[in-house]
């Protein structure tokens, strides 16, 4: 059973990391495009809590709050993010690249359904070795228009792969709603290639948290699993330099999803078990103020830190561009050489 409490903080912690990654971004220190994960926490926290700490997860662009919920540590995040030394791939990933195989993340991609692939495959080592661990890859619903996601869920269907593939639908593609671009929702997808499907409140930590449990215990029986869980962001699609960009939602859908926000959700149901045992619920919410105060004061130092960082070498470029070592007798790698810049 989810703990509640502890839940609440890894969200809080999402929540602020981006918070504080807009404010970068805003004022230009970001490089690139930031995809922001504010409103969708609950899904990343039930989702990897159920997960065993050895199973891999594999993201997509909006990859922070996933990061954050394998246990990728904040100062590392930040910095990548930022493009700053220290940062967890070196300062060379940037927002949409992130991996740290030593939480099990085995990497984001920023091409739209391309993760799932290499999920699939994965998966597929999972099921040779006998492991009896799972693969968790998360996408968005645009990534059910793709071909490469009915290909992926065709094999793991075919081949009966140990992986559950997590939809986060928010109802929108970009700019575009989905549903003017799609005739077939994510679920029925899923259903028609014959995989068991799951959907969930993806604004409820808790009903996430068990639908995850229960679907990664199918895959580790060799049944894939897809969990669709409905949520919103509160913020845009995304942001390219420091002007983020007007809203183009409509203003009743927003205030209808920002009033079942995921954070308000917990601090609720938390008010509800306190009356319960009897506790008074203003100690609930002192405590839940605190929880943020904390967070929000350990974030910012954190991006403090990431900003008074060096940038990397351009150097390092070339460097650190394979997955793993060479293997003895290999001679390719001797043969390349780094050319000096052109004056």
């Amino acid at each position: 059973m989810m703990d509640l409490s502890d839940a609440y903080r890894e969200m809080v912690r999402i929540r602020v990391f981006e918070e504080q990654v807009l404010r970068c971004a805003a004022a230009g220190q970001v490089p690139g495009s930031v995809h922001p994960y504010t409103g969708q926490e609950a899904v990343a926290v039930g989702v990897l809590a159920a997960r065993q700490p050895d199973e891999w997860v594999v993201s997509f662009y909006r990859c922070h709050g996933h990061a954050l919920a394998a246990g990728v540590a904040a100062a590392g995040l930040a910095r990548e993010i930022l493009g700053r030394v220290g940062g967890v791939c070196g300062g060379k990933a940037g927002s949409m690249h992130i991996a740290d195989r030593s939480r099990y993340l085995l990497g984001a991609s920023s091409i739209v359904a391309a993760q799932l692939p290499i999920a699939a495959g994965a998966a597929l080592a999972e099921k040779t070795a006998g492991s009896g661990r799972a693969v968790v890859a998360f996408c968005g619903d645009g990534a059910f228009g793709a071909g490469a996601a009915y290909e992926t869920l065709t094999v793991a269907a075919v081949l009966g792969l140990p992986l559950l593939l997590v939809c986060e639908e928010n109802g929108w593609q970009d700019h575009t709603p989905s549903d003017l671009v799609r005739h077939r929702t994510p679920g029925e997808v899923a259903r028609g290639l014959g995989l068991d499907c799951d959907e969930v409140d993806g604004n409820d930590v808790a009903a996430v948290h068990r639908a995850a449990a229960a679907a990664l215990a199918h895959c580790r029986a060799g049944r894939p699993q897809v969990l669709v869980a409905h949520t919103y962001l509160r913020h845009f699609h995304a942001q390219i330099g420091p002007q983020p960009p007007g809203e183009y939602r409509p203003a009743a859908e927003r205030e209808r999803w920002l009033a079942q926000d995921p954070l308000s959700r917990v601090e609720a149901a938390l008010a509800g078990l306190s009356a319960e045992i009897h506790e008074r619920t203003v100690e609930i919410h002192e405590r839940t103020v605190e929880i943020r105060e904390q967070v929000t004061a350990e974030l910012a130092e954190v991006f403090t830190d990431a900003l008074a960082a060096d940038r990397p070498d351009p150097a390092s470029a070339v460097t650190a561009v394979t997955a793993a070592a060479w293997p003895p007798g290999a001679t390719w790698p001797e043969a390349v050489t780094v050319r000096e810049p052109v004056a």
